[in-house]
This record gives C-alpha cells, sequence and structure tokens, in this order.
C-alpha cells in the first residue's frame, strides 16, 4: 500500500541524522515546480552547538539538505550522515 504524506504534514517534523543527531525541525521544502519533485528541505537547527554534519546554509543560519539525502520519513525525518 502506498502511503501518500501532503508537504503541509512535514513541517515542524525534527530531522535527526542516521547516527542520531539531532539537527533541528523541518521548516521548509524547495520543489522542482516543473516537476513537482523534492529538491531539498530547510532545516532550522536546533541548539547553540552547529550539527557535526557539513552541509550548506542559508542566509538565515537554516541547512539545506539535498532530499536525496533523506533516508526515511515518519514521526522524524532521518538524513544521512
Amino acid at each position: 500500500m502506498v502511503t501518500y504524506i501532503i508537504a503541509r504534514q512535514l513541517g515542524g517534523k525534527p530531522v535527526i541524522t542516521v547516527s542520531g543527531e539531532e539537527l533541528g525541525r523541518l521548516d521548509d521544502i524547495i520543489v522542482d515546480e516543473k516537476t513537482g519533485q523534492f529538491i531539498s528541505i530547510i532545516v532550522e537547527p536546533v541548539g547553540d552547538e552547529p550539527p557535526k554534519i557539513a552541509y550548506p546554509k542559508d542566509k538565515d543560519g537554516n541547512l539545506i539538505i539535498p532530499y536525496d539525502s533523506v533516508n526515511a520519513i515518519s514521526k522524524v525525518v532521518v538524513v544521512k550522515d
């Protein structure tokens, strides 16, 4: 059975790495307007310490994580280290 997830339901979900490091909360999703495919997720970091993982940041300090780095989405979003 296929489960469809509406992007609106993803906002605010915790984002962690496969090794368990908490990166922050999902803030936004960048979508290709022509194809509808997810390109990347924008993660608002938690805490004062920068994550050990080296993803690029936007002008507000949010992490920009390519969607192909997402391993799983359930109660949390799990991304590759």
